[in-house]
C-alpha cells in the first residue's frame, strides 16, 4: 500500500524507523517495499538523511542503516531518563556475579524500552539491546512495567491489539494479562517463563523512584535453562540479587 500522503517529515520518520529494525540495515528496495512509499521519494530522503549523518551507506553492499547522529540524539534519551547515574556499572556487576545477561528497561508513556542491556559471553546469544521496544503481554520488561502503569490505560491499551501466541506460556487475553499485572503487583517481582521460546526465562523486579514515589524501571536477567529441577532455585538466587540491585539503582534516581 502506498503511503505518499504522509507528509515529508512523517516519511522520513517512517524510514528511520524501518532502519531501527532488524536486521539493521536494508536495500533501498527493502525500505520501499517495507514503508510503502515510492522508490524516488525513498530515494530522496536517504541521501538527505545520509547528508545529515543520520544515514549511512555500505560501501559494499550499498545497504543503508543508521547513523551517528541516531546514535547522538538517542543518548540524550538516557542523559534525559538520568540513567546514567552508575546504573551501567550496577549491571556490570550483577551480570558478573549471577554470570548471566542483565538489562534496566522503562516505560515512557505507552511504550516499554531498553536502556541498557549487559550481554554474557555465552555459547548462545539474547539478542537484547538498547533501544529496544518490549510487548506489554510477555517478557519481563514489558510485563513488569506495564503492571504498575494506569490501569484505565492498560485495559484501552490492551483492547486494541492482538497478541501472538508464541508459545504455550504466552498470554493473549486481555482479562489474563490483567491478572498477571494484578499477581507482579502482589509479590513484587515478574517472572517470563517460556513465553518467547523454549528454556528462555526472565526474571525481574521493579526499580523505584522514592522521590517521586512511582515504579521508574525494570531491573531484568533472561537466561536458559533446560533443567526443571535447577530452575526454581535459580529464580530465587537470581531474585535476591536483583532485589539487591534494584535498591541500588533506586539510590541513584532523582
Amino acid at each position: 500500500m502506498q503511503k505518499n500522503n504522509l507528509t515529508p517529515v512523517e516519511k522520513a520518520l517512517l524510514i528511520m524507523e524501518t532502519l531501527s529494525k532488524s536486521p539493521f540495515e536494508f536495500r533501498s528496495v527493502d525500505v520501499c517495499n517495507l514503508t510503502g512509499i515510492n522508490k524516488s521519494t525513498v530515494h530522496r530522503i536517504l541521501y538527505k538523511l545520509i547528508e545529515k549523518n543520520w544515514v549511512i551507506q555500505d560501501k559494499e553492499t550499498r545497504k543503508f542503516k543508521t547513523g551517528p547522529m541516531a546514535y547522538h540524539v538517542g543518548m540524550s534519551y538516557t542523559l534525559n531518563n538520568n540513567s546514567e547515574c552508575k546504573i551501567l556499572e550496577i549491571l556490570n556487576n550483577l551480570s558478573a556475579e549471577m554470570k548471566e545477561s542483565v538489562g534496566y528497561a522503562v516505560r515512557d508513556g505507552d511504550k516499554v524500552i531498553s536502556l541498557y542491556e549487559i550481554e554474557v559471553h555465552q555459547p548462545y546469544k539474547l539478542n537484547y539491546h538498547p533501544g529496544q521496544f518490549y510487548p506489554m503481554n510477555r517478557g519481563s520488561y514489558g510485563k513488569c512495567l506495564m503492571a504498575y502503569h494506569d490501569e484505565a490505560e492498560v485495559r484501552k491499551l490492551l483492547s486494541g491489539q492482538k497478541f501472538e501466541k508464541l508459545q504455550p506460556n504466552t498470554l493473549t487475553d486481555p482479562e489474563d494479562i490483567l491478572k498477571e499485572y494484578e499477581k507482579i503487583r502482589s509479590q513484587g517481582y515478574v517472572i517470563s517463563d517460556e513465553e518467547m521460546e523454549p528454556f528462555f526465562i526472565g526474571v525481574g523486579v521493579p526499580v523505584f523512584n522514592r522521590v517521586k514515589r512511582q515504579v521508574e524501571g525494570c531491573i531484568a536477567i533472561a537466561f536458559i535453562e533446560v533443567n526443571p529441577e535447577k530452575k526454581s532455585a535459580k529464580i530465587n538466587e537470581f531474585l535476591k540479587i536483583l532485589k539487591e540491585g534494584a535498591e541500588e539503582i533506586s539510590q541513584c534516581l532523582v
